[in-house]
């Protein structure tokens, strides 16, 4: 799931926004279609919009939203 990845990443896990991009590229039913959108055209603050309408639409804890707003996924950290 892609809130894995997210949790994994805030854990430590090495981040790799090409890796990130098409593991949400293989979710059925356009899951991670929005987040991918935003990744090929949108700014650091559409990604992270998009990760965030995923994790209250997917009713995980809205608290890992402040989390997903301090970081950069675009690029390579």
């Amino acid at each position: 799931m892609i809130i894995d990845k997210i949790l994994d990443r805030k854990d430590g896990e090495q981040y790799n926004p090409k890796d990130f991009y098409h593991y949400c590229m293989g979710y059925m039913d356009g899951i991670g279609d929005d987040i991918t959108r935003a990744m090929d055209y949108g700014t650091e603050t559409d990604v992270q919009a998009e990760l965030c309408k995923y994790i209250v639409q997917n009713e995980y804890n809205p608290q890992i939203c402040l989390y997903v707003c301090s970081q950069k996924w675009l690029e390579n950290q």
